[in-house]
């Protein structure tokens, strides 16, 4: 009988060695009967490639004037919609002047299925003045965007997650705005 024990134990143990062995597979182990998975490392996500992008800014004749730059432009339209931003906000590198005038921050980007871009930008600190002021921050913003992303039609800019009517009183902002080229210096 103790040999007939014997085996059914021995048998017992090799069946939950095999077991262990099969549920542990490779990557894994059993640790006082957790488990536990180690994971591989994960892949190094391939960079966008760089494209070359037209941003507008302010130029001490009032007027719009390109700046390129090189940026890891993405696939996905509203991606690329969020860099064109991004890159506009961050200011001119040389003697132009920014069209957004507080430091403003993108909160999101979402693009509708008739090629409409909605940006929400956070809100001025303190109210803005002229007409001047509301022209080239719209158009610097949708032009730089609506250039560089041409399946999109429209953009509408939200501010603290809000449609507002207006700025400064002389531009609708309740709407998208389409391209308009004629505050863009030649």
């Amino acid at each position: 009988m103790n040999r007939r024990v014997f085996w059914i134990i021995a048998a017992a143990g090799v069946s939950l060695a095999l077991l262990v062995w099969l549920l542990a597979g490779p990557g894994r182990r059993v640790v006082n009967r957790q488990e536990v998975v180690e994971i591989d490392a994960l892949p190094t996500p391939t960079p966008a490639p760089e494209q070359r992008v037209m941003l507008l800014f302010g130029g001490s004749d009032g007027m719009l004037h390109p700046e390129l730059r090189s940026v890891p432009m993405p696939a996905e339209v509203h991606e690329r919609v969020r860099m064109v931003v991004l890159e506009v906000l961050a200011g001119p590198t040389g003697d132009l002047q920014p069209v957004v005038p507080w430091p403003a921050e993108l909160n999101v980007v979402f693009v509708d299925n008739k090629g409409n871009a909605f940006i929400d930008l956070s809100a001025p600190p303190e109210p803005l003045t002229g007409s001047h002021t509301e022209l080239l921050l719209a158009y610097g913003l949708v032009d730089s965007i609506l250039l560089n992303c041409p399946e999109l039609t429209a953009v509408q800019i939200l501010f603290g997650g809000q449609e507002v009517p207006t700025l400064t009183g002389h531009l609708d902002f309740s709407r998208p705005l389409v391209l308009n080229k004629r505050f863009i210096a030649s």
